[in-house]
């Protein structure tokens, strides 16, 4: 069969800032507080295949519903309670390109050319609870003999990190496009 999917999670932004010793599910340890998703999307062919069929179908995404009750708050709320709790009014959005392709969809592969270069971000276990980030160009790795995956060889992020975004044309604000995850 295929993969099933998380059914507890929270999203906890500037988890870097908690007062708590590790990630943990009060969320009054952290600045912002946590999300709860109100549900998640993952591609039909990953919940019907098994590993390593299911790898090209390998993404999915949680939906935080704008609405307060989802929020639950974290320690700067406590002294300003007049801060929103709807997500998009009190975290930056980051652009997404759902239609990035390597070398703007040229038949290529990463050994031809050098890769572009890619910030990686995520909060890896093996770090927890600290903000991790690298940046590289992409290469290419075949984590399955079937499967090319591309690859930020120098990331050397762990468990945990996975969601993380990979961007690009990131700027000296820390701001870019997200054009893939770590996995």
């Amino acid at each position: 069969g295929g993969g099933r999917f998380a059914e507890h999670a929270l999203f906890i932004p500037n988890q870097v800032d908690t007062r708590g010793a590790r990630s943990n599910e009060v969320c009054k340890d952290d600045p912002l507080g946590c999300w709860i998703p109100a549900f998640a999307v993952v591609h039909y062919e990953w919940t019907t295949k098994g590993f390593p069929k299911s790898v090209p179908w390998d993404y999915a995404y949680y939906v935080i519903p704008n609405l307060k009750e989802a929020h639950e708050g974290g320690f700067i709320h406590e002294d300003q309670k007049e801060l929103s709790k709807i997500l998009e009014e009190i975290v930056e959005p980051l652009p997404v390109d759902f239609e990035w392709q390597l070398h703007s969809g040229e038949e290529m592969h990463l050994d031809d050319v050098p890769g572009e270069f890619t910030h990686g971000l995520g909060y890896s276990f093996n770090k927890d609870p600290a903000f991790r980030f690298c940046a590289a160009p992409m290469s290419k790795n075949f984590g399955i003999d079937t499967y090319e995956n591309l690859w930020l060889e120098t990331c050397e992020m762990t468990g945990g990190s996975s969601g993380g975004p990979w961007m690009m044309d990131v700027d000296s604000e820390g701001r870019g496009t997200v054009v893939s995850v770590n996995s």
